[in-house]
């Protein structure tokens, strides 16, 4: 016998909950867990809707047409329970992010540099030893973000911007800009779980979690670590990048090198780097 559907439509932080939902017993007894890929604007069948008992979503606003959330959950049967999640997302770490760049990991500043015509050299000379907290207002940014995902949160069946606000500084909560680490994960999972009236998650799925993301680790400038007094973002940290380590200054010089030849996939670049490190464009 069929068990009813839970689905989820979300970004990648939606494949972890999957993940976390169908190894908890009492959660995988009742429902099967079908996870859609919003931002790929995967289509979520007929028969899928029928079954659906439990509709976990991002919010997708009417700008996303037929993918919008409004639109979506015009086809949701009204016995089921439904669920706004968060999508989670802070610039603490990386204040100077940007998406208006054909770079993945944008950084204002090194775009702003590299669009003035300098050298690769000249560029990370500004970059890293440049004084980045007399330029920006760090502390603003990191203020503005939060308040930005609090606006975004609201409505959902679970918050975690009081726990980014009290943790940030302690602990790293996000691998990169859109990818938390474990403790939100699991937070977001146990909110899911508990919004259903079901059992939190088995202490045995918290001790063998392992982030599906753990493999890239978006590096923090240092001067932004020492601003913020941050333990884990010292000059000396090697950081995850796929198949090596290295420090920010490696990974910035990775980052020239890739925009000022026009390499049309940052991600890529690393990856191809990473498994030729005689290769990297260090300094």
């Amino acid at each position: 016998m069929q068990r009813p559907l839970c689905l989820i439509h979300a970004n990648c932080q939606g494949d972890t909950l999957q993940r976390l939902l169908s190894l908890t017993p009492g959660f995988s007894r009742r429902f099967e867990v079908k996870k859609y890929t919003n931002y790929l604007k995967e289509r979520i069948p007929e028969d899928d809707f029928a079954r659906c008992r439990v509709f976990l979503y991002q919010h997708l606003s009417d700008r996303w047409d037929d993918m919008s959330s409004a639109s979506l959950l015009r086809h949701v049967p009204p016995e089921a329970c439904v669920l706004k999640i968060p999508n989670m997302f802070f610039k603490g770490y990386w204040p100077l992010w940007t998406n208006k760049t054909f770079m993945a990991y944008g950084d204002l500043l090194l775009e702003h540099l590299a669009e003035r015509g300098l050298t690769q050299q000249e560029i990370l000379r500004i970059f890293l030893h440049g004084d980045l907290a007399r330029k920006y207002d760090l502390a603003a940014l990191a203020e503005e973000s939060l308040e930005y995902e609090r606006v975004k949160e609201t409505g959902a069946v679970v918050g975690t911007v009081d726990i980014v606000r009290e943790l940030w500084r302690k602990e790293q909560l996000f691998l990169t800009v859109n990818h938390p680490g474990s403790r939100l994960l699991l937070h977001v999972a146990d909110g899911v779980l508990r919004a259903l009236g079901l059992e939190p998650l088995p202490d045995s799925v918290r001790r063998a979690f392992i982030h599906e993301y753990e493999d890239f680790e978006q590096p923090i400038h240092p001067q932004v670590g020492a601003f913020f007094h941050l333990p884990f973002a010292t000059e000396k940290r090697r950081y995850r990048i796929y198949a090596t380590t290295m420090p920010f200054h490696e990974y910035a010089a990775c980052y020239v090198a890739c925009r000022l030849q026009r390499f049309d996939d940052f991600a890529v670049f690393l990856n191809v780097l990473s498994n030729n490190r005689e290769k990297l464009p260090l300094l």
